[in-house]
């Protein structure tokens, strides 16, 4: 990466949700349970403190999830293990507006906040299946945040490109980081390292589902448009950090697919 800065990007973990494998590996592993990281990234070596999402905790996932959760550390003491505080963050890139994605926002008063303007319109009148996920009051107390509303693909700095991923969610992106070991992609749309396989490698032999090239999650606003961004993703990624691991911390580990190589 000659003539590229290089960065590091590390998963800060809060907690973790039960989920069914199959939201992340659409109609795939129905009945199967998987514990999700809940998370979020601080990107070391840029010019400002950044983040990528700002995650949840328990009590305000309960609201919007079956699935139960579970605490590990606060927002702020994860950011005291870095000498930082919710005041030193100065630029949040937001994957999707999701509750368990945005959590922590409103805490980062000095933060300019990343979005795709498609997410930003869906968010304030989302589709009624997708209500739960945007909480009025979350959404609400971003509107009084400095929001950077960027439409497609936008270079924040050499080396750290936000990629628009849509169908998750009509705004999903994604993240792109030169690092040491190559680029770096976190994956924007709510996924485990599941979602990102080649199918033939996890499915019996003559599974219809078996000439996919990714899974693509379950829960979508346009599933095969998800399916072609969670491909981009992998194509473009040396190491992919899927938004809900799991493995990015030792409870979750035991739910990876597999020992993935390179991941933190």
């Amino acid at each position: 990466m000659e003539g590229r800065k290089s960065y590091t990007v590390k998963p800060k973990c809060l907690g973790y949700l039960e989920a069914d494998l199959s939201g992340f590996t659409y109609m795939a592993f129905p009945g199967t349970l998987v514990l999700l990281d809940v998370a979020y990234f601080l990107i070391m070596g840029a010019p400002k403190v950044i983040i990528v999402d700002s995650g949840s905790w328990a009590a305000l996932m309960a609201k919007y999830w079956p699935g139960r959760g579970t605490d590990v550390r606060t927002f702020e003491e994860s950011l005291r293990e870095e000498g930082l505080s919710p005041e030193d963050i100065e630029v949040i890139i937001t994957t999707h507006l999701h509750h368990d994605h945005i959590g922590n926002h409103s805490k980062c008063k000095n933060a300019e906040v990343y979005i795709q303007v498609d997410e930003w319109a869906f968010a304030r009148a989302p589709h009624p299946l997708q209500g739960q996920y945007y909480p009025p009051e979350l959404i609400d107390g971003l509107s009084r945040m400095r929001l950077r509303l960027i439409k497609g693909d936008y270079e924040l700095y050499s080396g750290i490109r936000i990629l628009h991923t849509p169908g998750h969610t009509p705004g999903t992106q994604s993240v792109c980081v030169d690092t040491e070991t190559g680029k770096t992609v976190i994956a924007g749309q709510c996924s485990t390292y599941h979602t990102f396989e080649d199918p033939h490698r996890l499915l019996p032999q003559g599974h219809p589902f078996s000439h996919w090239e990714v899974f693509t999650q379950g829960i979508a606003t346009d599933i095969n448009e998800s399916y072609w961004s969670c491909l981009r993703v992998k194509k473009t990624a040396d190491i992919i950090l899927p938004c809900h691991g799991p493995g990015f911390q030792e409870a979750t580990k035991g739910y990876l697919p597999e020992r993935v190589p390179g991941m933190p």
